[in-house]
């Protein structure tokens, strides 16, 4: 039987340096341009901010690593009726952020957390 270790690569990143996902799931309302509300379900997943390595606006961070999907359960094509539009949804938490369709799934782009 042969013995012989690998060599493990390391990471040129700390360890304590990664940045936790946040993952929000729930129910929200969406308001159109028209100011139509609508209730959808939403899976949101982007990185949490760590507040002492600032280096940009901690919004706009957010949003260029967010990743998420809407749909209206009650409505099989709100994503299409609305693929060319900017909407608001309203987390569970109260929280806002203004997104867009990106595919026919339900893929979203944030272009705005309200707060």
């Amino acid at each position: 039987m042969d013995n012989f270790a690998l060599p493990l690569a390391r990471s040129a990143v700390p360890a304590n340096k990664a940045r936790p996902v946040r993952r929000l799931n729930g129910s929200g309302i969406v308001t159109t341009g028209r100011g139509r509300e609508i209730s959808v379900e939403y899976h949101l997943c982007f990185p949490q901010i760590d507040q002492t390595a600032i280096t940009e606006d901690p919004a706009k961070s957010a949003a260029k690593d967010f990743s998420g999907q809407v749909w209206c359960p009650y409505d099989g094509s709100f994503v299409s009726v609305y693929s060319d539009k900017i909407l608001t949804l309203r987390l569970e938490d109260g929280s806002q952020l203004r997104f867009f369709f990106q595919n026919r799934d339900g893929a979203i782009g944030v272009t705005e957390w309200l707060g």
